[in-house]
């Protein structure tokens, strides 16, 4: 059995996942981007953006939603994203380039490390799932906000609702030579997903005026092929271990994914129900 994470480890394989990801994280851009900005909506309006304003966007990823939120934020406004790979931001500067968007900069940081500077919002969309200590990254965050300032994180609700999660985990299960890890201590997308953990843990950092929101977030693809494309043609577990299984291993595999998944055919293409947690508080 694996050791458990922990420190300097877990940040490593934080880094290193994410550094992996990146290409094909841009390769199937149009994919990611749609699937992930249904929550957008209320995650901008959860932040109450004004003019002028300074907002930071911790694991920030690809650029989104800083690049969205530095043109509500204009004139004089400005956004800082941060994120431990340097390869996404690496994306992020390139589509911020493309948009003519210049009150944005991304740069590498760990918000758990802490961060100068004082910002009137902050936000985080799927990102703190992956922060080891999310206690300490809640607290410091709430330090570097103006007074009044806003959080505002979105991450993913319980597997039971987010059924594109369970597609993959049943497809895998025969192929796995120990239990899956519990979701809530190493990182994963289902990490603060159990409800009322986030809240929680927000106003135990010292958030007021905590509010939960769950927002609908389906996924969308073309076909089953489409969805197994993406899944195994993204570097990390998954795609790890289709290369360590023979022939007829990868061959079932894929046909488990497939299975899995074509059931949420809906009009032309497959829309695949999910569930996020948009949670908001105030310093």
């Amino acid at each position: 059995m694996k050791p458990p994470l922990g420190g300097a480890r877990w940040v490593r394989q934080v880094r290193r996942d994410w550094n992996r990801a990146a290409t094909a994280w841009e390769r199937w851009e149009t994919q990611v981007l749609h699937s992930l900005a249904a929550v957008d909506p209320a995650l901008l309006r959860a932040l109450a953006l004004r003019p002028g304003q300074r907002v930071l966007d911790f694991g920030c990823g690809s650029g989104e939603p800083a690049l969205a939120i530095a043109e509500l934020v204009l004139p004089r406004g400005s956004v800082l994203g941060i994120d431990i790979a340097q390869p996404m931001l690496a994306i992020a500067r390139r589509r911020a380039r493309l948009r003519g968007i210049r009150n944005v900069r991304f740069r590498r940081g760990d918000i758990a490390r802490g961060l100068a500077g004082r910002f009137d919002r902050a936000v985080s969309r799927y990102g703190l799932m992956f922060v080891e200590d999310v206690p300490l990254a809640l607290t410091r965050v709430r330090r570097c906000l103006m007074p009044g300032g806003r959080l505002a994180l979105a991450v993913w609700g319980p597997l039971a609702r987010n059924p594109l999660f369970q597609v993959r985990a049943e497809a895998v299960r025969p192929f796995l030579k120990e239990p899956p890890p519990d979701p809530e201590r190493v990182p994963h997308p289902l990490r603060l997903a159990r409800p009322g953990l986030l809240p929680r843990l927000m106003r135990e950092a010292g958030f007021r005026s905590v509010v939960v929101r769950g927002v609908r977030a389906p996924f969308v693809y073309r076909d089953a092929d489409d969805y197994v494309g993406f899944n195994l043609g993204v570097p990390g577990p998954l795609q790890d271990l289709e290369r360590s299984l023979s022939r007829r291993g990868r061959l079932e595999l894929r046909r488990r994914l497939a299975r899995g998944v074509g059931r949420y055919r809906n009009g032309a293409v497959l829309r695949v129900p999910g569930l996020a947690w948009v949670v908001v508080g105030r310093r």
